[in-house]
């Protein structure tokens, strides 16, 4: 008996399975945060490419009349409001805050962005933001072909 633990002690035959197991783990582990980092960061554009759209929607809402009247371009506040939040509402999901002031609408937006490995570990969505705002233009964009 005494000879066998000797030689159990001694040899060192398996010791690379140990280390082939902690650095598989830390692989797994890396590439697990580049995916979810990759994941969140695709949702966190499309969020951004929401609160976006939705301030631009807020913004193309020109009081006609006033227009019409002096030429000079301002925001109707209430339709400039009704527009973003309609969109955002559209949009279903989110957490939002709409705030228009008479020459700019400003959109922030949140919401849970889900993970696929960090799962593993406890970690089901995290927390993302966006903001956008926009000022009402008139005219038309020159541009080059």
């Amino acid at each position: 008996m005494k000879a066998f633990l000797r030689r159990l002690l001694t040899e060192e035959g398996g010791q690379v399975i140990v280390m082939v197991a902690i650095a598989m783990t830390g692989l797994v582990a890396v590439v697990g945060l580049v995916t979810d980092g990759g994941l969140v960061f695709a949702q966190r554009r499309d969020l951004q490419n929401v609160a976006d759209a939705a301030a631009l929607a807020g913004a193309m809402q020109i009081d006609e009349s006033a227009y019409r009247a002096s030429g000079s371009v301002v925001l109707d506040e209430h339709a400039a409001y009704r527009a973003a939040t309609g969109y955002l509402e559209d949009e279903g999901g989110l957490g939002y805050s709409v705030v228009v002031r008479p020459a700019r609408v400003e959109v922030a937006v949140s919401r849970e962005a889900s993970t696929g490995f960090l799962r593993v570990v406890g970690i089901d969505s995290v927390e993302i933001s966006a903001k956008a705002s926009a000022e009402p233009r008139h005219g038309v964009a020159s541009a080059m072909p």
